[in-house]
């Protein structure tokens, strides 16, 4: 019973092979990513539609116009509340050497508040946001051949959802002139659920469900720092580098089985041999990531940034076989922003931002070796307001994993939008 779920990739992946080895199966792909399915989600890098339009995190201080989640160290610098959130409209085609399909999927992102305690020295930060997400759904409709040699049709829906997600208060402190540290301490919460079902299209057939639930919390902490200088080239530009490191924390896990039949049109609760309920722990990994930027004027700025997370030392002892399928991450991405409507321009197209940028992700799976690979191409736009308020939004087309080995491969178009409110939005400003 307990690995009749998981993997689902590997069951999706026989599946599609006998849906186009049959006639008149057929299967259909919801959701979001199909390698989302496996361990506890696929990871989320939780950035802003600006930055996603540079394919990278948001490490470093070079352009404060909008707050960032990804590194603690940038949270002292504001000098007015910031609120922020976003979200992303993906579709995806899902190809394999035996079958194909798409989905769509509409998630929200986040949700970032950022005070400043002592503006421009203390600030504090209060977030909720995923750090990984399982969001997909599997519907094959297959025929066989009864002993009466009658064909008979059923329909098989596998389904992944949920994931880990952290809600966190932290705090960041200017050090002198140029440096700044943040730590962010968290509590990190798992759900996650895995189902299957198989219904039949005629009677003498028992249809079939069962179900896998996870749950647990841990406390997470993580770190970010940032330096920036200024005057370092020319008499306008800046150069800022930035890091974080997140350190590894333990989810206190439960795994909850259920197992129902239908029989004669009554709901009936199966129990399993070797399918009770357990607690066990899921280590999570380490993750460090590092970027340098640089602004040769207020109207430019170009960033690089690179990630690496663990997923080699991710263990699940509810799952022992997920933690086979896990590699080392490591993700690269370089882009930049350009700024026209600081020029103060009447023309219409001066009136944004611009921004563009590529990134590559070696992906945390390795799957009958192969690294299920990522490679982004980004660009994007953001609307300013006159009050120091920010409308972004992102578009991103990318590659995913491969067909070989029966594997999938994805192409995926991606539409983001954030939306950063500052405190000057909710000033009434003074009559004269």
């Amino acid at each position: 019973m307990k690995n009749l779920v998981f993997p689902i990739l590997l069951i999706v992946c026989l599946l599609s092979t006998n849906v186009t080895a049959q006639t008149g199966n057929s299967a259909e792909a919801r959701g979001g990513s199909i390698y989302s399915s496996i361990g506890v989600g696929y990871p989320v890098d939780v950035t802003s539609a600006g930055l996603k339009a540079q394919g990278i995190l948001g490490l470093t201080n070079i352009n404060r116009e909008t707050s960032s989640l990804a590194n603690p160290g940038l949270w002292a610098s504001t000098f007015y509340s910031q609120a922020s959130t976003g979200l992303q409209l993906t579709r995806a085609e899902v190809e394999s050497s035996a079958s194909t399909g798409t989905n769509v999927n509409l998630q929200t992102g986040y949700l970032h508040l950022l005070f400043p305690l002592k503006p421009g020295k203390i600030g504090m930060s209060v977030g909720m946001y995923p750090v990984t997400r399982a969001n997909f759904k599997s519907v094959n409709t297959k025929t066989f051949n009864s002993t009466a040699n009658t064909e008979l049709e059923y329909t098989n829906e596998v389904q992944s959802f949920g994931g880990i997600n952290k809600f966190e208060v932290g705090f960041a402190f200017k050090l002198g002139e140029n440096f700044s540290i943040g730590y962010a301490p968290s509590i990190a919460f798992l759900t996650l659920k895995n189902s299957e079902a198989l219904d039949f299209n005629v009677s003498g057939f028992a249809d079939h469900s069962q179900e896998i639930d996870y749950n647990g919390n841990a406390f997470a902490q993580r770190f970010g720092f940032t330096g920036t200088f200024k005057s370092v080239l020319r008499e306008t530009d800046t150069f800022s580098f930035g890091g974080t490191l997140n350190l590894p924390y333990t989810i206190d896990a439960k795994r909850t089985f259920s197992a129902i039949k239908n029989v004669r049109g009554a709901e009936q609760e199966v129990t399993i041999n070797g399918a009770e309920d357990q607690n066990g722990d899921i280590d999570m990994p380490m993750e460090a990531s590092f970027g340098i930027g640089y602004s040769p004027s207020n109207l430019f700025n170009l960033a690089v940034e690179a990630e690496l997370q663990k997923w080699s030392d991710f263990s699940n002892t509810l799952d022992p076989s997920s933690q086979e399928l896990m590699n080392d991450r490591k993700k690269i991405g370089f882009g930049g922003q350009y700024h026209p409507y600081r020029k103060n321009l009447d023309t219409f197209l001066s009136g944004f931002k611009y921004a563009a940028g590529i990134s590559y992700d070696t992906g945390h799976l390795n799957i009958l070796d192969q690294n299920i690979e990522t490679l982004w191409l980004n660009t994007g736009f953001g609307i300013p307001s006159k009050v120091a308020s920010f409308v972004d939004f992102s578009f991103q087309y990318g590659f995913r994993g491969t067909t070989d080995n029966n594997l999938f491969k994805e192409r995926i178009w991606t539409v983001g939008m954030s939306v950063n409110l500052t405190e000057l939005m909710f000033v009434r400003p003074k009559l004269r």
